[in-house]
């Protein structure tokens, strides 16, 4: 973990103010000039009507920015034209595999969610953390890949939910485009053996410039007799390079005591959300969910980040709350912090 701790300190240096893109506005749309000499910082959202469903087509004047309680102007925005770095994130430890199943079959329909310029990458874990396909654009070598999940994956081993959010974060930090809309997608029945770090797991996301959406499998019971499960010296490694152990034992009948992870209140802190997995279109709406975010850039006060504990709050314009009664809006409140990053910190509540 310390690997994980040393990157993400680095990376969180590095995540200056989003660089601007392509927006949405309409053509009577007064035209944006930006200031080469300033930071800016960017806030994604998800707007929900009183049942849940995403509310699309608002515009900037829909929306009310603050950082420190003072309003700030929105200065760019954006929604589905934003492209977007999706990881998928396969729980593989036992009584999984009719889940991953369900996704990989719902796969042809679900990413056909995404656009040219979006890209995947597929990661697996267990008791370790593996990048099964890193990303591509290709939703072809995606499904293939999701195929192979199935063929190659033993389905025996432990599971640590921790280390694979971590380990997700770390590899998005690492690999995402700055310029993209970072998401990561666990499918997971939420019970780990491990240690349960919500704080460090948000922290790791909100670094990462990541959401995380949950796909829950409520009826993953572990159970089996338990096996040794070996492997030779081409063995798979985990994230880092290193050979996974040469033996370790699945649980046994009973399995050993464990607990939630958190996984759907970290996702629910993080700005995504969570479903059942068995809903048959759960993949296809989570993805369409990602898409459909806004994106609010904003110049930061005076030019510089404010100091450290200071936060940002997004908001309908009250001609919207009349339009969309009941809404609410989900997004990561945050701190910008004093060393010119757009540093991501978890606030509680996180809405």
């Amino acid at each position: 973990m310390r690997r994980i701790s040393a990157f993400l300190a680095s990376a969180a240096l590095c995540l200056l103010g989003a660089d601007t893109a392509q927006d949405d506005r309409k053509p009577d749309d007064p035209k944006v000039t930006f200031r080469s000499d300033v930071a800016l910082g960017r806030v994604d959202a998800q707007v929900v009507d009183a049942e849940n469903h995403p509310i699309r087509g608002l515009r900037v004047q829909d929306f009310i920015l603050r950082v420190d309680g003072k309003q700030q102007e929105i200065r760019d925005f954006q929604s589905e034209t934003m492209p977007v770095d999706v990881v998928l994130l396969l729980d593989v430890s036992r009584s999984m595999e009719s889940h991953i199943r369900r996704v990989a079959t719902a796969s042809h329909q679900a990413l056909r969610t995404l656009r040219d310029p979006d890209r995947v990458a597929i990661m697996v874990f267990d008791r370790f953390t593996r990048v099964r396909m890193p990303f591509t654009s290709d939703r072809q070598d995606a499904e293939r890949e999701l195929e192979n999940v199935l063929n190659r994956e033993s389905f025996e081993g432990g599971t640590d939910i921790t280390r694979g959010l971590l380990d997700s974060a770390f590899y998005i930090a690492q690999n995402g485009r700055r310029d993209a809309r970072r998401a990561i997608v666990i499918v997971t029945d939420d019970q780990t053996q491990r240690s349960r770090n919500e704080g460090a797991v948000l922290r790791a996301l909100t670094r990462a410039d990541s959401i995380l959406s949950a796909l829950i499998a409520p009826d993953a019971l572990h159970t089996g007799t338990g096996s040794w499960r070996r492997f030779d010296d081409n063995r798979p490694r985990d994230l880092y390079g290193d050979r996974i152990p040469p033996g370790y034992r699945s649980l046994p009948k009973g399995g050993p005591r464990t607990q939630s992870a958190g996984t759907s209140q970290i996702a629910n802190q993080s700005g995504g959300d969570s479903m059942p997995v068995d809903q048959g279109s759960a993949f296809e709406h989570t993805l369409a969910r990602i898409r459909e975010r806004y994106a609010l850039y904003f110049y930061l006060p005076d030019g510089a980040p404010p100091v450290e504990g200071s936060s940002v709050e997004v908001e309908l314009s009250d001609a919207a709350r009349r339009r969309y009664p009941g809404a609410e809006v989900r997004y990561r409140r945050s701190h910008l912090a004093p060393n010119g990053a757009n540093e991501m910190e978890h606030r509680e509540g996180g809405r």
